[in-house]
């Protein structure tokens, strides 16, 4: 059996005890590894050891988001949730144009945690609110107007590329929205791709990101 690999890199003792804890209670296959320092957590980006970094951005060797800098430079593939105790906008902002496939608040409840793990585990992004959601969804779509900008584009998209768009949402893959939908996997890469140019953006995070903004 395939053991999904969790490194949790926090300095602080009892919150990696928690994190771990409702890690191995989110999954049955999980193997979770820690460390308290950037240092370490190189190291074992370098040993190619985790599928998922749930990442402190005030580790003792790090300023600021250099260490998620770092970090997605050593392994830029390997999917990364913040776990911090700042949640201003402005820092989520940053953490997802850096490419986080999460920001965690350490505010958050055990249900709320153990739902991000699972869906960026499925391939998903999660973000902490819908005030964060509209800030980074506006700063995607241009700054200033942004939303309205956003929502204009989303008239655009036809009946099928909003189901492959809501589907997007839920972090499913491509092959699970061929099988969902009952089309081709080409044709799910089609839609994706018309997606992407008609919302302005440049991946499937964003486009996620700007498509919570339609719904408010």
């Amino acid at each position: 059996m395939t053991v999904y690999r969790v490194l949790v890199a926090d300095d602080h003792p009892l919150y990696r005890d928690a994190l771990r804890n409702l890690v191995c209670a989110a999954f049955d296959d999980v193997e979770v590894f820690e460390c308290e320092d950037m240092a370490s957590a190189l190291r074992c980006l370098r040993d190619g050891l985790p599928d998922l970094v749930l990442l402190d951005l005030s580790l003792p060797d790090t300023d600021g988001l250099d260490g998620l800098r770092r970090l997605r430079d050593a392994s830029p593939a390997t999917p990364v949730i913040i776990c911090s105790a700042r949640d201003d906008p402005a820092l989520v902002r940053e953490s997802f144009k850096l490419g986080v496939s999460g920001y965690l608040p350490k505010s958050s409840g055990t249900d709320v945690t153990r739902h991000a793990l699972q869906l960026v585990r499925s391939g998903g992004v999660y973000v902490p609110s819908e005030a964060l959601i509209e800030t980074v969804a506006k700063d995607i779509s241009g700054g200033q107007g942004g939303e309205q900008s956003a929502t204009r584009r989303g008239i655009d998209l036809t009946p099928r590329q909003l189901a492959v768009l809501a589907l997007l949402e839920k972090g499913m893959s491509n092959k699970a929205i061929a099988r969902e939908l009952d089309i081709g996997e080409i044709t799910v890469k089609a839609h994706v791709s018309a997606i992407l140019r008609k919302l302005g953006v440049d991946n499937r995070v964003q486009a996620v990101l700007v498509g919570h903004t339609q719904k408010s």
